[in-house]
């Protein structure tokens, strides 16, 4: 309706129209509350058969059921299931392991752990964590057995609880620090090197330049998937114990210690060296005393090698600075024998620490590793290992190790999975040195 309509209206003829419009909005607006009040109770009836269905398909399924997660430590330690010891168990390990004292004697408190950090991925950026935020807690899936007949109580037994020694040495302490590799960018990382660039050369008047040239190379590392997975019984939990949940997970964690130092340990030996040094004779595991000082040779020949090698690895246009060196305990033994009976008039470069163990020489720290090679006469066998650890090898983590724990309820028992994803690989081997059997 035009302007000149409404004019040519009469005053009631107004009125009649503006209250049919009023009329008409209050019309339109209840239909609308009543769509809405429609729709909301579709929508709450559909949602109440999805809770059906999804009851009924989980008690049918029930391997397909959401599961709690394992709260993170620091987080309330419960997920209202009072079935799951396990979470109670696993939430309390690291107070109750929280000292760490490795073979090598470098001590440590797992949360506390200064010299040995990993990158880990968490919340979209990188961040460095010590062993005691380096496995997460999620939960996952199914079902093997372990026989605890031998601590099934027939008598009482004694608080302490034995575990079986194992070989472990943090060899993590002489790899390349600050390694990343993050996600959707593949499964490798590649450490860029550039070589010396020439001399300056003396020229003549007029003379041109000449170029002088520059090597670039990498070392790569790739990414690989471990796990380790063990099963817990309920019923053995119940009839020996809580002490089986902490034996599980103590006894896993000491499986993964023993396994990253055997794969650094492996890289490092099988390395082609960039420094060689043979013994003139094949080392003698046995002390040889003699009337006066300095008969055994194996020592005096062993300790010229070592410091023979440190000088050729600081020596040349391309030095290096050789920080610690890796023997077996029989290897290190040679440095603590007798001489004519006297002990051996060190002068002052080798040490030992309070519980006898070699700490020093030559200005390396001495890891003692117990997964080394043991002294022996095979002709070139590794007997020590030398490394400059800013670039020797590397060992990386592409996101924090995970632990997931699924109960079977036809198994009644809890499965517990831990995976990693894991690189180490020799890197610059001319900053690796070998001292070998002739």
């Amino acid at each position: 309706m035009t302007k000149d309509e409404y004019e040519d209206k009469s005053l009631e003829e107004l009125e009649a129209l503006a209250e049919e419009r009023k009329k008409a909005k209050i019309v339109n607006e209840l239909k609308l509350e009543d769509t809405e009040i429609q729709e909301k109770a579709e929508t709450v009836k559909l949602a109440e058969q999805k809770v059906e269905w999804e009851e009924s398909f989980y008690k049918d399924h029930p391997e397909y059921a959401p599961q709690e997660k394992i709260p993170e430590i620091g987080e309330a330690k419960s997920n209202g299931d009072e079935e799951s010891g396990l979470v109670k168990f696993y939430n309390g390990w690291y107070d109750r392991h929280e000292a760490i004292e490795t073979e090598s004697k470098y001590g440590a408190k797992l949360s506390t752990v200064k010299d040995v950090k990993f990158q880990t991925y968490e919340n979209q950026h990188y961040t460095e964590v010590g062993m005691d935020r380096l496995f997460a807690n999620t939960d996952s899936d199914t079902g093997c057995a372990d026989d605890v007949s031998a601590w099934s109580p027939e008598d009482v037994y004694a608080k302490i609880v034995w575990n079986t020694f194992v070989c472990k040495a943090d060899l993590f302490k002489i790899c390349v620090k600050g390694l990343a590799i993050n996600p959707g960018d593949g499964l490798g990382v590649q450490i860029r090197a550039y070589g010396s660039f020439g001399s300056p050369v003396e020229k003549a008047s007029c003379e041109c330049g000449s170029c002088a040239s520059i090597g670039f190379t990498t070392y790569p590392l790739t990414l690989k998937q471990y796990n380790l997975e063990a099963i817990a019984c309920d019923k053995d939990i119940w009839d020996v114990g809580s002490i089986l949940m902490d034996s599980y997970l103590s006894a896993m964690s000491d499986s993964w210690a023993v396994w990253f130092d055997a794969q650094i340990y492996s890289e490092l030996e099988t390395a082609t060296p960039g420094t060689s040094t043979s013994l003139p004779t094949a080392l003698a595991c046995a002390p040889a005393l003699g009337a006066t000082c300095c008969a055994d040779t194996a020592l005096y020949e062993l300790y010229n090698s070592i410091h023979g090698t440190v000088a050729s690895m600081r020596e040349g246009t391309n030095p290096y600075s050789p920080d610690w060196i890796i023997v077996s305990p029989t290897v290190a033994a040679i440095f603590k024998r007798m001489q004519s009976p006297q002990p051996m008039p060190w002068m002052g470069d080798v040490s030992f620490d309070e519980d006898g163990r070699l700490k020093k020489i030559s200005g390396l720290k001495v890891i003692e590793y117990c997964g080394a090679n043991s002294c022996c006469t095979d002709t070139g066998e590794v007997v020590a290992i030398i490394v400059d650890s800013r670039r020797a090898v590397g060992a990386v983590f592409g996101e924090r190790p995970k632990t997931y724990k699924f109960f079977q309820t036809n198994c009644n028992s809890y499965r517990i999975d831990q995976w990693a994803y894991f690189a180490v690989g020799e890197l610059d081997t001319k900053a690796i040195a070998h001292i070998v059997n002739p």
